[in-house]
């Protein structure tokens, strides 16, 4: 059974929504992929790479043990990654933190501006996280959903999502 949560609230005075904090030059540079085999298909716009995969933009890095790059005629592109798991790191903008996510599987389209992690799913930024079996947010509403998750070790239920929130630091006077 699959419980769909609305977290944007949440996870956005959390601080662990990725894309409110993600640093925005990121979306203005080149995407840089290396792998350890890959095969393009400039005709059908699909791009395979195979192996330790690693996608750079920015401050974004991505691993994975395989991605495939779709672009259609309009220049819309979509990326799936594939790992055990595929993880991704990005720096907040203005500090010198990171969010992390990582998922089985990560997907990103760029037409629907959204990234869906699935497979053990988890994003954290500092201490505060959030785990499912997949996370869907929204890279311009800013909008979260988790899906719940299998059992962890912590006793969390099957089908439950774990949201950890962290005590805002107290300032010293």
């Amino acid at each position: 059974m699959r419980h769909s949560l609305m977290l944007a609230l949440i996870l956005g005075l959390s601080g662990v929504a990725a894309n409110v904090y993600a640093e925005r030059a990121d979306s203005n540079k080149p995407i840089e992929l290396a792998a350890d085999r890959g095969s393009l298909d400039q005709k059908q716009g699909i791009n395979i790479l195979e192996g330790n995969v690693v996608a750079t933009q920015g401050t974004l890095t991505l691993h994975a043990d395989k991605t495939i790059v779709t672009r259609d005629t309009q220049g819309n592109q979509t990326l799936q990654a594939f790992g055990n798991p595929a993880t991704f790191r990005q720096k907040v903008e203005g500090k010198n933190e990171y969010v992390d996510g990582q998922g089985s599987r990560v997907d990103y389209t760029s037409a629907s501006n959204q990234v869906i992690l699935t497979g053990k799913a988890r994003v954290k930024r500092g201490q505060d996280l959030v785990t499912g079996e997949q996370i869907t947010y929204n890279t311009v509403t800013e909008i979260y959903q988790v899906a719940g998750n299998n059992p962890t070790a912590s006793g969390a239920a099957k089908g439950r999502v774990t949201v950890i929130l962290q005590p805002k630091a107290q300032e010293k006077p």
